[in-house]
């Protein structure tokens, strides 16, 4: 056998084994592909929510030590006018009317709010809770530092759990 025949033989031999071994990723990889395959991410196409909070965590701070306190309450508000292009949404609650940024980001979207002193995040998770209900969690950051007498204002910080349906 001369050195081009042995060659030739080589070539043979790796373009078989290359072949083989596309076959066979390609037998694996299409199924295994097909099943990693996500679903729609239904909040690309939220534009109102109804969202319900019946629990909640609070802390306040006593002689420099924090205590958590949970309870249950009812905390219901609307968000509507959801536009993720342009990052903006009406937000309706007990205290009015005001108007939040939203945030789409993963599987997950944020409607943030700001005031002098106070921040409001709420969560909506692209995750049911039951039908029509995405899980969701409110959180409150405040602190405005004043004094009347003897109280001394303290920070008020929440977060409260629930669920938000789509409208």
């Amino acid at each position: 056998m001369d050195i081009s025949s042995g060659l030739a033989q080589a070539s043979r031999w790796m373009t078989y084994r290359t072949l083989i071994v596309a076959a066979g990723v390609s037998l694996f990889w299409v199924p295994l592909h097909a099943q990693e395959k996500e679903p729609p991410n239904i909040l690309t196409s939220v534009k109102a929510l109804k969202c319900r909070f019946p629990a909640a965590t609070t802390a306040t701070w006593k002689n420099g030590e924090v205590q958590a306190q949970t309870k249950t309450q009812e905390m219901l508000f609307t968000i509507s006018e959801i536009d993720v292009t342009d990052g903006t949404a009406e937000f309706l609650g007990t205290a009015g009317r005001s108007y939040v940024t939203a945030v789409l980001s993963g599987w997950s979207m944020y409607f943030v709010e700001s005031s002098v002193g106070q921040l409001n995040v709420t969560t909506v998770f692209a995750q049911e809770a039951s039908p029509k209900k995405l899980k969701a969690v409110h959180s409150r950051h405040g602190y405005l530092q004043m004094q009347v007498g003897r109280y001394i204002s303290e920070p008020s910080v929440s977060q409260n759990y629930g669920e938000c349906e789509i409208q």
